[in-house]
C-alpha cells in the first residue's frame, strides 16, 4: 500500500526535523503516537556534512549530540526520555560506547536501555541508537 492510499491513523503524526541529517532510506525519522514520541535509530552522522564520525566513541557522542539538538528543536526535555535501544557492531568497543553514554547522562537520570550487538548496521556504523520519549 502506498502512502497516497494508506489511511491516516488518528493520533499518529510524522514529525519533521531540521536538526537531523536527511534520511538515506525510506522511513519516518520521528513519529508521535500513543502518548509517545518514537525516534528512529540514529547513527553518528554529522548533520552539516553527512559524514560518519570516526570510531565508536565519536559516533556515540555524535548520535547523542544529534538527539539533544532534536530535543532542543522540538522543545523536549531529557526527563521525557523513557527508553533507548543501543545497537553496536561487533567491531565497536563496548567500553567506548558506554563511556560516551555515561558522559551524556552524568547529571540526569538515564532512561531504560537495551544494548544489543548487531551483525551489521546501516552505513557500516559502529553504533545506532533509537529513542522513545513520553509525549508531555
Amino acid at each position: 500500500m502506498t502512502s497516497a492510499t494508506a489511511p491516516r491513523l488518528p493520533g499518529r503524526t510524522v514529525l519533521k526535523s531540521h536538526s537531523l541529517p536527511a534520511p538515506r532510506f525510506r522511513y519516518s525519522p520521528i513519529v508521535r503516537g500513543a502518548g509517545c514520541i518514537y525516534v528512529s535509530g540514529l547513527v553518528g552522522l554529522d548533520p552539516a556534512t553527512g559524514a560518519l564520525a570516526d570510531g565508536a566513541a565519536a559516533q556515540t557522542r555524535q548520535v547523542l549530540d544529534n538527539f539533544l539538538a532534536l530535543c532542543r528543536e522540538h522543545g523536549w526535555r531529557l526527563d521525557q526520555l523513557l527508553q533507548a535501544r543501543v545497537y553496536c557492531s561487533p567491531a565497536a568497543s563496548t567500553a567506548d560506547v558506554n563511556a560516551a553514554w555515561n558522559d551524556a547522562f552524568a547529571h540526569v537520570e538515564p532512561p531504560a536501555r537495551t544494548f544489543v550487538t548487531a551483525h551489521a548496521l546501516p552505513l557500516d556504523a559502529a553504533v545506532e541508537i533509537e529513542f522513545v520519549l513520553i509525549d508531555a
